[in-house]
């Protein structure tokens, strides 16, 4: 049974096959997707009816200026959907990694949607992985060795992401 990685351009840019290749990984993200976005094509990971689910979304929706609050609403969407659709799918909710210099996407409101991301996973009994602090540099933004410009991640940044993630992957 396959695993599933749904989400935005930070998702789509990683090649599983090359950091992960021990795993079977569908990369379900998308460069630009919204979670109104997830939520409309997520018949295409649910038809997969993979064993673990992995997203990660809501950056672009905050650079968007959408509210925290719409955001998480719609994540719950996407939850609740999947639950209905899949139920032998293990879910695990990603924290937005933070950004660098990216006045729309400020850290603040990131860390204000991964508190409503991981009130979601506790309401849905889905795993919580707070990956936000994992990549902070002493300033308390996305370290530069870290992003290729400010939001995307560097390969250095994908590397200790997919090591982190490995219990996870494992369980």
């Amino acid at each position: 049974m396959s695993i599933v990685f749904l989400g935005d351009s930070i998702t789509e840019f990683v090649d599983f096959d090359k950091v992960l290749p021990a795993y079977h990984i569908i990369n379900h993200g998308i460069a630009g997707d919204t979670t109104p976005g997830v939520l409309r094509r997520l018949g295409q990971s649910t038809a997969l009816k993979p064993r673990k689910l992995f997203l990660l979304i809501g950056t672009n929706d905050i650079g968007d200026g959408v509210s925290v609050e719409a955001v998480a609403s719609n994540i719950k969407r996407i939850v609740s959907r999947i639950k209905d659709k899949t139920p032998g799918t293990r879910i695990y909710l990603q924290a937005v990694f933070p950004t660098r210099n990216m006045p729309n996407r400020l850290n603040a409101l990131i860390q204000e949607l991964n508190a409503h991301i991981q009130e979601v996973a506790r309401e849905f009994g889905c795993t919580y992985i707070d990956l936000y602090p994992l990549l902070l540099d002493e300033s308390g933004s996305l370290g530069q060795e870290y992003t290729v410009d400010g939001l995307h991640l560097s390969d250095k940044a994908v590397a200790k992401w997919m090591e982190f993630l490995a219990p996870y992957l494992d369980e």
